[in-house]
């Protein structure tokens, strides 16, 4: 691990930042550099709580990077069904989030259930946005 520095409690270093996002969106190359991009330049617009530390660093708030990788996470999970978000996502977020396993058995079902053409392409695919919708992401951050 790198250098420590004497930043602000809850505060953390741009690179560290980025080797969380990294981790929680599982990509194994940690000498990625495109998150750590956008961090820093976030950092230096104020967002992610990103101020300034010393002369030449940027430091950003844990909580809001957690908050943007579960963001990023999420936007991943939605492209890798192909589906595209409507209006009502504020009124479908209200509803009740399910666990990682339940997810999972409802996806087998959702599979069987299409495979014998008991339900259309369109009701698969509207099946597996809500359960996207519906996971608690928070279980899948590692820690």
């Amino acid at each position: 691990m790198g250098k420590t520095y004497n930043l602000e409690p809850g505060y953390i270093t741009v690179p560290e930042a980025n080797r969380i996002v990294l981790t929680m969106l599982r990509i194994t190359n940690l000498n990625e550099k495109s998150h750590y991009n956008k961090i820093l330049k976030g950092a230096k617009q104020g967002m992610y709580g990103g101020k300034k530390h010393g002369t030449r660093m940027y430091q950003v708030r844990k909580k809001d990077i957690k908050e943007y990788a579960l963001k990023c996470l999420q936007e991943e999970q939605l492209q890798l069904y192909k589906i595209e978000i409507v209006s009502g996502f504020e009124e479908e977020s209200t509803m009740p989030l399910i666990d990682n396993s339940t997810a999972k058995k409802i996806q087998y079902y959702l599979k069987y259930l299409k495979f014998y053409e008991i339900i259309s392409d369109a009701a698969f695919q509207d099946g597996e946005k809500n359960l996207v919708l519906r996971l608690k992401m928070k279980e899948l951050i590692a820690k």
